[in-house]
């Protein structure tokens, strides 16, 4: 790579690392949505959703990618034309690559859904899809936080002997919970425990 076409790279890579910076949670949110909604959600679920972590995670990916792509135009605008020069810049293309390819798998393998046999869960540093049936459910418990007064839901804690699986009660859990606690508390006899916590000093 000559003189011209180095200055040309790293300009094209100073330009994709500043749009990216300045769109990187727009889009890490939308590829988290339109990946879960149209390949991980089944209709038999009755309830899915994406964690915080696959959003944090997929953006802070997002906003890596522009820093290598920095570092790799400065590199270039710095030294000359070499074949070191040419292999350090393929290494570290390819350690761009995979920090985005591993940071969008474990971003999007990050969910947690239910049906009727239980609660599913997929976290964000396990490869593996945990599942804990309703048969093992030992306790149902909502905790809301009371400030000034005001009681506000903030998550449900599902208990399976001494491992609690706590999901945050988001507004759309909220809207789509009450047939889930509704089965546990009827068909499975584990009653929903509520616990009011005070925020106030």
């Amino acid at each position: 790579m000559n003189a011209h076409n180095a200055d040309r790279a790293g300009s094209l890579l100073i330009t994709a690392a500043v749009i990216l910076l300045f769109a990187s949670v727009p889009i890490g949110i939308f590829i988290v949505s339109f990946v879960h909604q149209s390949i991980y959600l089944d209709r038999s679920n009755w309830f899915f959703d994406s964690p915080m972590s696959s959003y944090i995670s997929m953006v802070s990916v997002l906003l890596i990618i522009p820093v290598f792509l920095i570092i790799i135009a400065i590199y270039l605008f710095r030294t000359d034309e070499s074949r070191k020069r040419n292999v350090n810049v393929s290494i570290a293309s390819f350690a761009t690559l995979l920090v985005m390819v591993a940071g969008t798998y474990l971003s999007l393998d990050n969910y947690y859904y239910i049906d009727k046999d239980g609660l599913y869960y997929d976290e964000l540093w396990k490869l593996d899809e945990s599942f804990y049936a309703w048969a093992d459910i030992t306790a149902m418990k909502q905790v809301n936080k009371n400030e000034g007064g005001t009681l506000t839901p903030e998550k449900l804690i599902f208990t399976y002997g001494d491992q609690n699986i706590e999901l945050p009660l988001t507004p759309k859990l909220r809207n789509e919970i009450d047939p889930v606690i509704a089965f546990v508390e009827n068909v499975k006899g584990i009653e929903l425990i509520m616990e009011n916590i005070s925020t106030e000093n």
